[in-house]
């Protein structure tokens, strides 16, 4: 939710500026049927941010001070954010038990034993992770033509996930990804049940996608 107010500010993670944005212009009110809402806000912000703070149960001081910290959390130091990334790819790959060097990045990659097609490990910037089946063999054609025949079985494929995959060709650009999402940040306190999430998706995604990969490709 930070980084919306972060867009209509156009400040930098500045504490004051942040406080002092929300209170002059996220003023709650109450409506006859007790909702809340927020004035000097576009209409969907105003309805996300009413949504975001009944969620959390929070006071109006509250919400602010939290928005601000996370604002400053998600503006952290590219140094501090690449250091954790690469602490953190280190646990996940010694908790697997392979010998390979971490890496500062936001994402890591495991091949998949075809050319151009990988199993990637990510945090994204929307505030959520994800473990997806990258398909990029650079040529177009053939990328979508994997994509459209595991697709075929979606259905099928689904049924060994949790929930539904995200079958995402990109609007028919070049590379494709099948992906399964979670909510997750670098700077979040579970980092261990992110690290067990992502070493147990991958290897679901290995054990399903494996034997279609090499039927398909």
């Amino acid at each position: 939710m930070s980084s919306i107010f972060y867009n209509i500010t156009g400040r930098q993670g500045k504490r004051e500026d942040m406080a002092g944005y929300l209170k002059r212009y996220a003023r709650l009110q109450q409506t006859e049927d007790q909702e809340e809402i927020v004035i000097g806000l576009p209409k969907v912000l105003a309805h996300q941010f009413r949504v975001y703070l009944s969620q959390l149960n929070l006071s109006m001081d509250e919400a602010v001070q939290y928005l601000i910290e996370e604002e400053l959390r998600d503006h952290s130091s590219p140094e501090s954010r690449a250091e954790r990334y690469k602490e953190f790819w280190a646990s996940v790959i010694r908790d697997m038990g392979i010998e390979r060097t971490p890496l500062s990045q936001s994402w890591y990659s495991f091949a998949s034993g075809h050319k151009g097609i990988s199993y990637t490990l990510s945090f994204g910037r929307d505030g959520r992770i994800r473990i997806e089946l990258s398909i990029d063999t650079g040529d177009k054609v053939a990328n979508h033509r994997i994509f459209d025949a595991l697709k075929a079985q979606r259905h099928e494929i689904e049924q060994h996930f949790p929930r539904a995959l995200t079958w995402d060709d990109h609007d028919h650009r070049r590379s494709c990804r099948i992906a399964l999402y979670r909510p997750g940040r670098i700077h979040d306190d579970n980092l261990e049940e992110l690290r067990a999430w992502f070493i147990r998706g991958l290897s679901l995604f290995q054990e399903v996608f494996s034997p279609l990969l090499q039927a398909v490709v």
